[in-house]
Protein backbone atom coordinates (compact mmCIF):
# COMPACT_ATOMS: atom_id res chain seq x y z
CA UNK A 1 0.00 0.00 0.00
CA UNK A 2 0.99 3.65 -0.72
CA UNK A 3 1.95 5.47 2.40
CA UNK A 4 0.47 9.55 2.39
CA UNK A 5 0.59 11.98 4.55
CA UNK A 6 -1.38 15.03 5.64
CA UNK A 7 -0.64 18.40 4.29
CA UNK A 8 -0.80 21.58 6.90
CA UNK A 9 -3.64 23.57 7.52
CA UNK A 10 -5.93 22.14 4.55
CA UNK A 11 -9.71 22.26 4.46
CA UNK A 12 -11.46 19.20 2.51
CA UNK A 13 -13.60 20.66 0.01
CA UNK A 14 -15.82 19.04 -2.47
CA UNK A 15 -16.03 19.82 -6.53
CA UNK A 16 -18.90 20.09 -8.87
CA UNK A 17 -18.27 16.83 -10.03
CA UNK A 18 -18.75 15.20 -6.29
CA UNK A 19 -21.45 17.40 -6.06
CA UNK A 20 -23.62 15.26 -8.52
CA UNK A 21 -22.17 12.11 -8.30
CA UNK A 22 -23.50 12.74 -4.73
CA UNK A 23 -26.78 13.51 -5.72
CA UNK A 24 -27.75 12.13 -9.11
CA UNK A 25 -28.71 8.23 -7.04
CA UNK A 26 -30.40 7.43 -3.90
CA UNK A 27 -28.64 4.01 -4.19
CA UNK A 28 -26.05 4.12 -1.26
CA UNK A 29 -22.31 3.74 -1.45
CA UNK A 30 -19.34 4.57 0.68
CA UNK A 31 -18.20 7.23 -1.80
CA UNK A 32 -21.76 9.07 -1.64
CA UNK A 33 -22.33 8.23 1.59
CA UNK A 34 -18.80 10.12 2.50
CA UNK A 35 -19.78 13.33 0.11
CA UNK A 36 -23.34 13.55 1.54
CA UNK A 37 -21.49 13.81 5.50
CA UNK A 38 -19.09 16.51 3.53
CA UNK A 39 -21.92 18.77 1.87
CA UNK A 40 -23.97 18.36 5.24
CA UNK A 41 -21.42 20.85 7.47
CA UNK A 42 -22.12 24.38 7.54
CA UNK A 43 -18.17 24.66 6.57
CA UNK A 44 -15.39 22.77 4.84
CA UNK A 45 -13.61 20.79 7.58
CA UNK A 46 -10.17 21.18 8.42
CA UNK A 47 -8.21 18.24 6.57
CA UNK A 48 -6.98 15.41 9.36
CA UNK A 49 -6.78 12.08 10.10
CA UNK A 50 -9.99 12.02 12.95
CA UNK A 51 -12.01 14.08 9.79
CA UNK A 52 -11.02 10.85 7.09
CA UNK A 53 -12.22 8.56 9.80
CA UNK A 54 -15.03 9.90 10.85
CA UNK A 55 -16.56 10.81 7.52
CA UNK A 56 -15.69 7.70 6.00
CA UNK A 57 -16.08 5.21 8.54
CA UNK A 58 -13.02 3.81 7.84
CA UNK A 59 -10.14 3.51 9.98
CA UNK A 60 -6.06 4.76 9.91
CA UNK A 61 -4.48 4.14 6.55
CA UNK A 62 -7.58 3.36 5.17
CA UNK A 63 -9.56 6.71 5.42
CA UNK A 64 -6.47 8.41 4.38
CA UNK A 65 -6.59 6.38 0.78
CA UNK A 66 -9.72 6.18 0.55
CA UNK A 67 -9.91 10.35 0.78
CA UNK A 68 -6.74 10.17 -1.71
CA UNK A 69 -9.20 7.90 -4.19
CA UNK A 70 -11.94 10.24 -4.31
CA UNK A 71 -9.65 13.20 -4.79
CA UNK A 72 -8.02 11.09 -7.90
CA UNK A 73 -11.61 10.45 -9.06
CA UNK A 74 -11.92 14.63 -9.13
CA UNK A 75 -14.86 14.46 -6.18
CA UNK A 76 -12.85 16.18 -3.16
CA UNK A 77 -9.84 18.55 -3.05
CA UNK A 78 -7.44 20.15 -0.49
CA UNK A 79 -7.53 24.04 -0.58
CA UNK A 80 -6.18 26.66 1.74
CA UNK A 81 -8.76 28.49 2.18
CA UNK A 82 -11.71 27.89 4.22
CA UNK A 83 -15.40 27.29 2.04
CA UNK A 84 -18.78 28.33 3.61
CA UNK A 85 -22.25 26.98 2.57
CA UNK A 86 -24.68 29.97 1.30
CA UNK A 87 -25.85 31.64 4.42
CA UNK A 88 -29.08 33.30 2.66
CA UNK A 89 -32.57 31.02 2.74
CA UNK A 90 -32.65 28.52 0.01
CA UNK A 91 -35.33 30.87 -1.82
CA UNK A 92 -33.88 33.88 -2.18
CA UNK A 93 -30.74 32.30 -3.73
CA UNK A 94 -32.17 30.19 -5.91
CA UNK A 95 -32.69 32.40 -9.07
CA UNK A 96 -29.31 33.83 -8.85
CA UNK A 97 -27.66 30.11 -8.93
CA UNK A 98 -30.09 28.34 -11.04
CA UNK A 99 -29.45 30.88 -14.00
CA UNK A 100 -25.80 29.89 -14.54
CA UNK A 101 -26.78 25.88 -14.81
CA UNK A 102 -28.03 26.52 -18.70
CA UNK A 103 -26.14 28.07 -21.50
CA UNK A 104 -30.17 29.64 -22.05
CA UNK A 105 -30.04 30.96 -18.47
CA UNK A 106 -33.42 29.11 -17.99
CA UNK A 107 -33.36 26.51 -15.21
CA UNK A 108 -36.07 25.31 -12.21
CA UNK A 109 -35.84 23.98 -9.09
CA UNK A 110 -38.94 21.31 -8.45
CA UNK A 111 -39.51 19.54 -5.61
CA UNK A 112 -41.43 16.00 -5.35
CA UNK A 113 -45.00 16.92 -5.25
CA UNK A 114 -44.42 19.25 -8.83
CA UNK A 115 -44.24 22.49 -7.21
CA UNK A 116 -41.17 24.88 -8.25
CA UNK A 117 -39.26 26.26 -5.16
CA UNK A 118 -37.03 29.09 -7.40
CA UNK A 119 -37.23 29.61 -11.37
CA UNK A 120 -34.63 31.54 -13.88
CA UNK A 121 -35.42 32.70 -17.06
CA UNK A 122 -38.79 31.41 -17.15
CA UNK A 123 -42.24 33.15 -16.74
CA UNK A 124 -44.33 31.85 -13.24
CA UNK A 125 -46.83 29.93 -15.50
CA UNK A 126 -44.44 28.01 -17.80
CA UNK A 127 -42.20 27.29 -14.60
CA UNK A 128 -45.46 25.75 -12.60
CA UNK A 129 -46.16 23.67 -16.40
CA UNK A 130 -42.80 22.51 -15.89
CA UNK A 131 -42.18 21.78 -12.44
CA UNK A 132 -45.80 19.39 -12.64
CA UNK A 133 -44.19 17.72 -15.76
CA UNK A 134 -41.41 16.53 -13.60
CA UNK A 135 -43.47 15.21 -11.17
CA UNK A 136 -44.80 13.25 -13.90
CA UNK A 137 -41.76 11.98 -15.33
CA UNK A 138 -40.55 10.83 -12.10
CA UNK A 139 -43.74 8.55 -11.51
CA UNK A 140 -43.08 7.10 -15.40
CA UNK A 141 -39.61 6.33 -14.42
CA UNK A 142 -40.49 4.83 -10.85
CA UNK A 143 -43.13 2.41 -13.18
CA UNK A 144 -40.39 1.69 -15.25
CA UNK A 145 -37.16 1.31 -13.48
CA UNK A 146 -37.01 -2.37 -13.97
CA UNK A 147 -36.75 -2.23 -17.59
CA UNK A 148 -34.59 1.28 -17.94
CA UNK A 149 -32.35 0.21 -14.93
CA UNK A 150 -32.31 -3.99 -14.46
CA UNK A 151 -33.11 -5.50 -18.39
CA UNK A 152 -31.59 -2.32 -20.58
CA UNK A 153 -28.82 -1.08 -17.81
CA UNK A 154 -29.46 2.45 -18.03
CA UNK A 155 -28.32 3.67 -15.01
CA UNK A 156 -28.67 7.39 -15.88
CA UNK A 157 -32.17 8.91 -13.96
CA UNK A 158 -32.54 12.09 -16.35
CA UNK A 159 -35.31 13.03 -18.77
CA UNK A 160 -34.99 14.89 -21.75
CA UNK A 161 -36.32 16.98 -24.94
CA UNK A 162 -33.88 16.43 -27.56
CA UNK A 163 -33.21 17.97 -31.15
CA UNK A 164 -32.54 16.15 -34.48
CA UNK A 165 -28.85 16.22 -33.48
CA UNK A 166 -29.16 15.23 -30.32
CA UNK A 167 -28.76 18.01 -27.91
CA UNK A 168 -30.47 19.36 -25.24
CA UNK A 169 -33.54 21.15 -25.64
CA UNK A 170 -34.57 20.77 -22.05
CA UNK A 171 -33.46 18.20 -19.61
CA UNK A 172 -35.07 16.77 -15.85
CA UNK A 173 -32.35 16.27 -13.65
CA UNK A 174 -33.19 13.77 -10.36
CA UNK A 175 -31.71 14.81 -7.52
CA UNK A 176 -31.62 12.84 -4.53
CA UNK A 177 -30.86 14.80 -0.57
CA UNK A 178 -31.58 12.26 2.30
CA UNK A 179 -35.28 11.15 1.57
CA UNK A 180 -36.13 14.37 -0.33
CA UNK A 181 -36.14 14.16 -4.21
CA UNK A 182 -35.52 17.44 -6.54
CA UNK A 183 -35.77 18.24 -10.18
CA UNK A 184 -33.39 20.52 -11.64
CA UNK A 185 -35.24 21.48 -15.08
CA UNK A 186 -32.22 23.02 -17.64
CA UNK A 187 -33.27 24.78 -20.38
CA UNK A 188 -30.75 24.60 -23.35
CA UNK A 189 -27.64 22.93 -22.53
CA UNK A 190 -27.02 21.99 -19.16
CA UNK A 191 -23.66 23.87 -17.63
CA UNK A 192 -23.32 21.43 -14.41
CA UNK A 193 -19.03 21.98 -14.17
CA UNK A 194 -19.35 24.90 -12.07
CA UNK A 195 -19.00 27.09 -8.61
CA UNK A 196 -23.22 27.41 -8.78
CA UNK A 197 -24.36 23.49 -9.13
CA UNK A 198 -21.86 22.76 -6.14
CA UNK A 199 -23.41 25.58 -3.75
CA UNK A 200 -26.87 24.50 -5.03
CA UNK A 201 -26.49 21.70 -4.08
CA UNK A 202 -24.50 22.53 -0.66
CA UNK A 203 -27.49 25.22 0.51
CA UNK A 204 -29.85 21.99 -0.11
CA UNK A 205 -27.75 19.17 1.53
CA UNK A 206 -27.97 21.46 4.83
CA UNK A 207 -31.06 22.47 4.61
CA UNK A 208 -33.08 18.88 3.67
CA UNK A 209 -30.10 16.31 4.45
CA UNK A 210 -29.96 16.69 8.34
CA UNK A 211 -32.42 14.35 9.47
Amino acid sequence: MSDYTLGDDLYLGITPSGSYYAVQDDTPDVGRDFLHSLLRLPNSPSFNLDMACELSGLKGKAALEFVHWMQEAGFVYGFADVESAPKNSIESILPELLKPLSDEGKAILAESRGLYLGAAGYPHEVAEELAALSSNLSAAYARHKEVLKGNLGHRQKAWGLVDANGNSEIGFWPLYINDTYFTLIIGGMPQLNQLAFKQLIWALEVRYGQS
